[in-house]
Formats: structure tokens, sequence, C-alpha cells
């Protein structure tokens, strides 16, 4: 019995970044911020990391309902859109609450 190959296609490396320097060309990013607000009607939230604030959208409805007003997060996720548009697709959230982030960042930045 010949063994079948199998092709995977590998992903884009996700790239840890802050708001003010996100653009178009950034495939998949890792955002470390607080909610700062909720949009139920699109399951999306708006995510502060002290640079600027960007909008999440997560197409999971038991995801949305686990993140909070005030929770801090990391979001893994895909850029949409370009320049002043630009929006997270967002895959994965982590709460991160009780991360010390001043350590945290001190380690990633």
């Amino acid at each position: 019995m010949v063994e079948e190959q199998r092709q995977f296609q590998k992903r884009k490396p996700t790239i840890f970044t802050t708001v003010d320097k996100l653009n178009k060309d950034m495939i998949r990013i890792c955002l470390v911020g607080t909610i700062v607000s909720r949009n139920e009607t699109i399951s999306s939230f708006a995510l502060d990391d002290g640079t600027g604030t960007i909008t999440v959208i997560l197409n999971d409805v038991d995801k949305f309902d686990n993140v909070k007003d005030g929770q801090i997060v990391r979001v893994f996720g895909k850029i949409w859109g370009e320049g002043a548009d630009i929006e997270i697709q967002g895959d994965l959230v982590q709460d991160f609450t009780d991360i010390d982030l001043q350590l945290f960042k001190k380690v990633f930045a």
C-alpha cells in the first residue's frame, strides 16, 4: 500500500504589535489591551492597548459572551481593511487579567 503524503499549508507567523503600528501588510497579529466597549449586534468589541483603539470582530458568539468590559485580553487575529478602516478578525481571545503586564511588555516588547 502506498502511503499518502499530506500537504499542509503553513500559516504566516503571528506578529506581536500595537494598535498604532498596524498596517494592511501584517496578516496575522497579536495585541494585548483592555476591552473598552462591546457591540452585541455584531459580536465585536473595542480594544485599547494604550497606543490606540481597534475593533475586534468575533465570529463565535460563545467567545464573545466570555469577554467583558474592562477585561484585559490578548487577541490573535487577522487584519481586515486598511488605513483608518483596519479591523481585526479575532481567532483567539485569552484572558490576561492575572498577567503582570509590565513584565509581559518588558519581555515581549
